[in-house]
């Protein structure tokens, strides 16, 4: 009995350990007048073992996502790092960036 409840609490202690996915927010740059602001979410999904990066761009004047949202995965056990992953989602959302004159 002593030996179950041990295992028991051994795996409550581990838990955590297992399925945290670790992400950052930045911001990428803001237009001109500050209406704009453009938002990187990126990190790495244990349960996938991908790295991911989504940019979407944020009107703080209404508090509403404008435009499209890129959304880049890509596996970690290749040799692609998450710098690369996140400069292959900022080239894809370059044009998006420009278009509501965000500067970085």
């Amino acid at each position: 009995m002593l030996s179950k409840i041990t295992l028991v609490l051994l795996l409550i202690m581990v838990s955590p350990v297992f399925g945290n996915q670790h992400n950052k927010i930045d911001t990428l740059g803001v237009s001109k007048l500050g209406q704009f602001v453009a938002l990187e979410e990126y990190g790495y999904k244990p349960n996938t073992h991908s790295y991911f990066v989504t940019i979407r761009i944020l009107n703080v004047w209404t508090k509403k996502y404008v435009g499209s949202t890129v959304e880049v995965e890509e596996p970690a056990h290749q040799p692609v790092s998450l710098e690369q992953a996140r400069e292959k989602a900022k080239k894809m959302a370059s044009e998006n960036l420009k278009k509501f004159n965000i500067l970085g």
